[in-house]
C-alpha cells in the first residue's frame, strides 16, 4: 500500500465521467433525508461543492493523478478518523463504520467514555457549550460528516484512475482500518482509557502512520491550494 501508485487514466473522458459522477454523489450528499448535509445552507453547500471540483480539477492536471489523489485520501480519511472512532458502534448507519467496529483496534464503543474524553480532546467545544455534551456530540458529527464527504470524493475518483474500482475499495478500507484503529489507541492513551493495543502493536501502528503522514506530505498547503483554486481561500 506504501508504494507510489503510478500511471491512471489521464483520458478526456475520463475527466468528463469522474466530473459528473462527483457532481451526482455531492447532490445525493445535499438533498438525501438522511444526510447531515442536507441540513447545511445552500451558501454551505456551494462552497463545499467549488471546493470538491477544484480538488478534481488539481488532481487530473497531476503527472501522477492517481497518486496525487491517494495523498489526498489519506488526510481526509485521517481527518474522518478523528471523530469517526465514536462513531464506528455496531449500529452505525454507515456499512464502513459497522465494519470498523469489527476491527482488533476499534472498540465500536467509545462514544461511552466520551464524558471523560471531551474535557480532554474537544476542550473548546465543550467550553463553547456550556458542559452540555448533546451539543458536543453534534459538533462530533459535524465534523465527521465534512470530512467524510470529501473522503468519498476522493474514494469516487481514484475508481475512475484506477483500472480496477475494486481496488481503490480495497485501498479506501485499509486506510480506515489504520487510521481508525490509531486514533482510537491515542484517545486511549491520551486520556488514560485501558488500552486495545500492546506497546509493541502501538509502535508498529505509529511506523506506518508516520510513513503515511511523509508519503501525503503538507496537506495544509494542498488544502491552501484547493482554496485558491476553488476562490473561497
Amino acid at each position: 500500500m506504501l508504494r507510489v501508485i503510478q500511471g491512471g487514466k489521464r483520458q478526456i473522458s475520463t475527466g468528463d465521467s469522474v466530473h459528473d459522477a462527483v457532481t451526482a454523489y455531492l447532490n445525493d450528499r445535499f438533498t438525501s433525508r438522511d444526510s447531515a448535509m442536507a441540513r447545511l445552507d445552500r451558501w454551505s453547500q456551494q462552497r463545499i461543492a467549488v471546493e470538491n471540483q477544484a480538488k478534481l480539477a488539481l488532481v487530473l492536471e497531476d503527472e501522477n493523478p492517481t497518486e496525487h489523489c491517494y495523498q489526498n485520501l489519506i488526510r481526509e480519511i485521517d481527518s474522518e478518523a478523528e471523530t469517526g472512532i465514536y462513531l464506528a458502534t455496531p449500529a452505525a448507519n454507515a456499512a464502513q463504520l459497522r465494519r470498523l467496529a469489527g476491527e482488533a483496534g476499534v472498540s465500536g464503543r467509545l462514544y461511552q467514555q466520551l464524558p471523560k474524553i471531551a474535557p480532554i480532546l474537544f476542550a473548546d467545544e465543550l467550553q463553547h457549550s456550556n458542559e452540555n455534551l448533546d451539543l458536543v456530540w453534534v459538533s462530533i458529527e459535524a465534523r465527521y460528516d465534512r470530512a467524510n464527504l470529501d473522503a468519498e470524493v476522493s474514494e469516487l475518483i481514484l475508481m475512475h484512475l484506477l483500472e480496477q474500482e475494486d481496488t481503490a475499495a480495497d485501498m479506501t478500507d485499509a486506510l480506515r482500518a489504520m487510521l481508525y484503529t490509531f486514533h482510537e489507541d491515542l484517545a486511549r492513551r491520551r486520556c488514560e482509557l485501558p488500552r486495545l493495543l500492546n506497546d509493541r502493536a502501538t509502535r508498529h501502528l505509529v511506523t506506518m502512520i508516520s510513513q503515511l503522514a511523509e508519503r501525503s506530505g503538507d496537506y495544509g498547503m494542498r488544502i491552501a491550494e484547493i482554496s485558491k483554486r476553488a476562490g473561497t481561500a
